[in-house]
Formats: C-alpha cells, sequence, structure tokens
C-alpha cells in the first residue's frame, strides 16, 4: 500500500478529467472499473469530511483556527492511499488510488501557513466558515469558483474587515506555523516542484482550471471578500439539496440572514453534519421525493430509537436459551413507549438467527376465548408455510412428524390451528370433542408442548413465542407458557424455547397465582428478566425527528425541543403529533426547497391533552360522523380485523 500526496485543486483536476475522457478505466490490476458523478460525490463527501476533522483537530490541540482567506484550496494537500504498487503519475492512477474501502484511504493534510500563531478572536469564525464554504462549493463543483468571487474586483476590503495582508510579505506556508522539520519543509518543497507551484512574492496558482489549460493566476494581494455567493450553479450539477443547504448555510452566516437553527457556530457542526450525511446517505444526503410526500404524508419507519440497551438484554437471554436453557423476558411500561415496536425488532433478528418466531396478541375483548392468542400464533406460522412455495419440503416434513408424534391427537390440534389442517389435510368439520375427557384444556396444553417439540426438533432450531398484551391473558394462556416454559427447561427434551411478552404497567392482575407463576422462574425451572421502557430522552427524541424528517439535528433542534415538552418523550405520542401537524399543514413537505419546513410559533401555541389516550381520543372525536360509526362496528370484532371482512360488510 503506497500514499501520494497532491494538491487538494490538482486532485479535484485530475480526477474531473478523467471522468470527462472516459467512463471505464482499466486499472493495475485489468479490473474494468465504472465510475460516475455519485461515484465522485461519495469521495468529495469523504474529502470534506476529513478537512473539517482536521481543522477541529488542530483547533483542540493546539488552540489555533486558520485564518479567513481566499486561497485555502492552495493551502490544502490531499493524502491517498494506493493499492497499486506503482504510480505512474496518470489519471488512471489517481483513480486507483482512491477506490479503497479503508475509512483511511483519503485523507487532507493543512499547510501550517493557514493557522495563526496564535488564539484566533471568536468573531473571526464567520470568515472561517466562509472560507471553509468556498473550498467546499469548488469541491462539489469540480473545480469551478463561485462566480460572484470571480467579479469581485482586486483590493477590496470586506466588510468585516478581514484582510489578507500576509499575503504580501511572500507565499511562506510555515511563516506561521511554529516548529518545522524537515520532512515538512521536505514535503512543501517536493509539491512546489511536481505541481508548479511558486512560493515568491507574487502569484500562487489555481489548479482548478477547465481541463488541461492554462492555469489562472491568483494574485496573492487580491483581498478576502465575504461577498453573497449564490449555491444555484451546485444545484444544477445536481448536487443533492442537503449538501447545498450546507455549503449556503455556511457562506450564508456572515450576512447574518439566517435564521438561528441554521446558523453554524463552528466547524465542529460542519464536521458532524458531514459525517452524518457519510453514514446514513438515505436518511440525510440524497433528496427526498417530495411531491410522493405531498400525497402520502409523514411517514414513520420501523426504527427502534434509544432501546439498545435493552435490545441487548433481550438477545443475551435469547442466546441462553438457544444454548438449551428456557428463558422468558417481559417488557413492560407505560402506553406508547413502544413495547411492541422493540418486540418486532428483535423478532427481525431472530429470523436473521435462523430461529423460529410465533408472535401472538391478546385481546381484551377476546378474554373469554381460552388460548386465542396461542392458536392465532401457531395459525400465522402455518399459515406462512402454506403460502411460500419455497417451504413446501419444510411443510411436508412437519406434516410427516406431526403425523408420527401425535398421530390422531393432532386432530384436537387441527381444530384449534386452523392452517395445521390444511398441512395435515384434515377435515375439522366432523370431528366431535371426546365428551369423556374431563380437561379439554390440559389437553390442549399437552398437545401444544408436543407443537413446539417437533417444530424444533424437526428444524433444529430455537421457537421464539411473542405474545402482546399480557394484561388481558387469560388463566389458560397463562399455564400453557408454564408449561411450555417447564417442558423446555428440562434436559431430557430437545427443545429451545425462548417467551418474550409484553404487557402495560399498572394493568396486569398481580393478585393472580398464574400470572405470579409465569414470573416464578423457580417454578417453571426457567431464568426471567424483566425490562422497563420509559420514555424517550430530549436527545433519542431529537434523533427519531432527525431521521424522520431527513434533516440533520441542527435543523430539527427547535422543533424536536417543542415536541419533547409537549409529549414528554412517549414515541407513540410523538409520532401521532407529527402525523397531526402534517394534516394541519404545521409541517408540509416544501417542493421549492425539497425538505419539510413547519410553523414553528403556531406549533408552540397549540394546546394539547396531558397523555396519549387523550390525544387518540381527541383525534378520534375529530373524524367524520360516517368514519367513527365504521369504527364502532369494527371494534366489536377485535383489535384487527381482515380486509375481506370489511368487504362483506360493506355488501
Amino acid at each position: 500500500m503506497s500514499e501520494q500526496r497532491k494538491p487538494l485543486s490538482e486532485w479535484i483536476r485530475s480526477f474531473h478529467t478523467f471522468l470527462d475522457q472516459q467512463q471505464f478505466c482499466n486499472i493495475s490490476n485489468h479490473a474494468t472499473v465504472s465510475l460516475s458523478s455519485s461515484d465522485y460525490l461519495i469521495l468529495a463527501l469523504r474529502l470534506t469530511c476529513s478537512l473539517a476533522a482536521e481543522i477541529c483537530r488542530v483547533g483542540e490541540e493546539t488552540g489555533r483556527l486558520p485564518t479567513p482567506r481566499f486561497d485555502w484550496m492552495d493551502r490544502i494537500v490531499v493524502r491517498l492511499k494506493s493499492n497499486s504498487s506503482k504510480e505512474d503519475g496518470t489519471e488512471n492512477n489517481v483513480v486507483n488510488t482512491i477506490l479503497t474501502d479503508d475509512d483511511d484511504g483519503i485523507r487532507v493534510e493543512i499547510l501550517p501557513s493557514l493557522f495563526d500563531k496564535t488564539d484566533n478572536d471568536a468573531s473571526q469564525m464567520d470568515g472561517i466558515l466562509y472560507s471553509l464554504g468556498i473550498v467546499f462549493f469548488e469541491i462539489f463543483s469540480r473545480g469551478e469558483r463561485p462566480a460572484e468571487l470571480e467579479q469581485t474586483q482586486i483590493g477590496e476590503t470586506t466588510p468585516n474587515g478581514f484582510g489578507t495582508e500576509e499575503l504580501s510579505e511572500g507565499f511562506n506556508p510555515f511563516q506561521q506555523g511554529g516548529t518545522i522539520d524537515a520532512d515538512e519543509l521536505s514535503m512543501y518543497q517536493n509539491l512546489l516542484s511536481d505541481y508548479n507551484l511558486s512560493d515568491d512574492d507574487s502569484t500562487s496558482y489555481d489548479m482548478a482550471s477547465q481541463g488541461d489549460g492554462p492555469r489562472k493566476k491568483r494574485t496573492q494581494n487580491e483581498s478576502y471578500n465575504m461577498c453573497s455567493v449564490s449555491v444555484e450553479p451546485l444545484k444544477g450539477k445536481g448536487v443533492p439539496m442537503s449538501l447545498c443547504d450546507l455549503i449556503a448555510n455556511m457562506l450564508d452566516c456572515a450576512n447574518g440572514t439566517l435564521r438561528k437553527d441554521e446558523t453554524y457556530n463552528d466547524v465542529s457542526e460542519v464536521r458532524d453534519d458531514l459525517q452524518l450525511m457519510l453514514d446514513k446517505p438515505f436518511i440525510y444526503l440524497y433528496d427526498q421525493n417530495m411531491g410522493r410526500l405531498s400525497t402520502t404524508g409523514l411517514q414513520f419507519g420501523d426504527t427502534v430509537f434509544g432501546r439498545n440497551a435493552e435490545l441487548s438484554t433481550i438477545k443475551e437471554a435469547y442466546r441462553l436459551a438457544v444454548s438449551g436453557d428456557s428463558e422468558v423476558v417481559t417488557i413492560y411500561g407505560q402506553s406508547g413507549t413502544g413495547k411492541s415496536l422493540l418486540a418486532y425488532d428483535f423478532g427481525k433478528y431472530v429470523l436473521a438467527d435462523g430461529g423460529i418466531l410465533l408472535s401472538g396478541k391478546f385481546d381484551q375483548r377476546q378474554q373469554g376465548m381460552p388460548l386465542s392468542a396461542l392458536a392465532s400464533a401457531f395459525n400465522q406460522y402455518c399459515g406462512i408455510l402454506l403460502q411460500n412455495c419455497n417451504l413446501a419440503s419444510s411443510r411436508e416434513m412437519l406434516a410427516h412428524q406431526i403425523n408420527h408424534v401425535l398421530g390422531r391427537e393432532a386432530y384436537h390440534l387441527a381444530k384449534l390451528i386452523p392452517n395445521l389442517a390444511n398441512i395435515l389435510c384434515l377435515d375439522t368439520s366432523g370431528i366431535i370433542h371426546d365428551e369423556g375427557c374431563t380437561n379439554a384444556q390440559n389437553r390442549l396444553q399437552y398437545l401444544l408442548c408436543r407443537f413446539v417439540e417437533v417444530i424444533s426438533s424437526t428444524f433444529a432450531t430455537p421457537v421464539t413465542l411473542f405474545l402482546d398484551d399480557l394484561q388481558w391473558a387469560d388463566s389458560a394462556s397463562i399455564a400453557a407458557v408454564n408449561q411450555l416454559l417447564l417442558t423446555g427447561g428440562l434436559a431430557s427434551q430437545n427443545t429451545h424455547f425462548f417467551f418474550l411478552g409484553c404487557y402495560r404497567d399498572g394493568e396486569t392482575d398481580n393478585c393472580n397465582p398464574l400470572w405470579k407463576s409465569l414470573c416464578n422462574n423457580n417454578l417453571v425451572n426457567a431464568g426471567s428478566t424483566d425490562v422497563k421502557l420509559d420514555c424517550m430522552g430530549e436527545e433519542t427524541l431529537s434523533t427519531m425527528v432527525s431521521e424522520t424528517l431527513r434533516l440533520s439535528p441542527r435543523l430539527t433542534r427547535s422543533l424536536s425541543s417543542l415536541i419533547y415538552h409537549k409529549t414528554k418523550g412517549n414515541p407513540l405520542f410523538v409520532s401521532r403529533l407529527m402525523i397531526s401537524l402534517t394534516k394541519e399543514g404545521l409541517l408540509r413537505p416544501s417542493l421549492s426547497r425539497r425538505r419539510w419546513e413547519w410553523d414553528k410559533e403556531k406549533i408552540q401555541c397549540q394546546k394539547l391533552p396531558d397523555d396519549v389516550a387523550m390525544f387518540l381520543t381527541k383525534s378520534i372525536e375529530a373524524l367524520s360522523e360516517d368514519v367513527k360509526s365504521s369504527l364502532s362496528v369494527l371494534s366489536c370484532f377485535g383489535s384487527s380485523v381482515e380486509s375481506a371482512f370489511i368487504k362483506t360488510l360493506e355488501k
């Protein structure tokens, strides 16, 4: 792995020339590499992030800040790691040096002359941000300087007093940089020689000229002028709006026209925004389809915010279950704190790990139907086996094992689980329950345990059962779960069983002995873990709002603060409130700016209920009478109904 050093402007010119000359190139190993503008975009983003980070590093270590001036481009060196042992100096080699997966494959060095001997006054930060913004403009425009700077008259002074008297004394990059060692001096002299840079008192050169033509001289006594610069040329080149806004904010910070939440206070905030774009480009970098969002409205994904510690706890308990122990985890908290969402996020981990996930939900209106949630969980799993053609062999294998282990008893289980009847090709319509059986529920509990054993042993994988809303669980279901945990904990059984349940804090019947037995790991011979979920902190909520709107936390901070104080960080309350704001037009997509915008003052004046339940009730009351009537009818059939059933009601 070799390393190259190039002046920033020369690096831009070389890469731009390469893209213009050919679409494909053969590098040293003769592999064909396709390059496009998007390749340059990501590389330029890495470069700008490295530059901002380097300025922050020098400031933190030495207390020095760069001097606001017009010629930063000539004082920045790009360091490139190459996978090629041969450096031919051509554009092909330039491309080869940057095509690396190493995060350190492209970094920058700033010549010491750009930094003052002493600490800069804080008032100069606007000039520093402006100077850095000009560099960013040239990088993302592939070397084109802002037209406004080209039109600036030589010798003008700036309103803010940022002059460049030191340039008239000669371009010595180390005259202000402290102690210089021989290697640094040699590096600088080699760069001057290799790229025809002059260090005399008259000129330095603009390496970002068009193509390979004559390079335009920059006179050293040209004044640093913070004139207004438009980013429209960047938009015309297809640079994402997030980057255009970032650069515009840096350039406009000097004229005081920005709103407070859009103003950069220092370079570290620029660095953080750029890093977010690199880490999560589909959230923070690329443009949103605002036309589609104008129709569909605000969209919330299934991301769980601020629950990493809780998720790790559940995963650790699951790994114990995989190793042979039975484990039970219960997630509890107030309504709307994201218990179910955390459980579903864990479910994705189970499936990705090759496990089997059974998922059911208790319904307050179905407490008189024993084992309804368990039956739903097993029925859903069997339905997946039936619907997926790729699982035909698994379906046949399971049917064979069930018939072998359960025999005629499978009829009783199929009566409870309709999709199992389809797998076994059984007609359950004529099945008559054995009147001699004194305890049908005990038999079903036994059969469910045997069914889990068959599933786990047939596919040699742990079985996870997730039941939501345990506060509405019936006694038969709790007893069945206890039996499953007891069976899974027996060393003689080849069953790996993990149980995950959710319930609302304060709504469980703690006097119920069956509930106590579920929470008593001594009785069921299983490890027990309780995970409590509280409302989100302000920082977590800020991340949620930022990623939902796909804007940096710097821009959404004022909105996040308002939402936090109105919702107290309840995740469900946050999402419902944001959707409500979009319906009222207080949070809306802007087609011209290609981003979300909001009316801070009107949102602040809104009066809201104290909790999410009252807020949802108020939202339902605001619906039309026809919609409320339909919801009232549907609620009689439980928490969810099939779409086919709704069509039947419409007839």
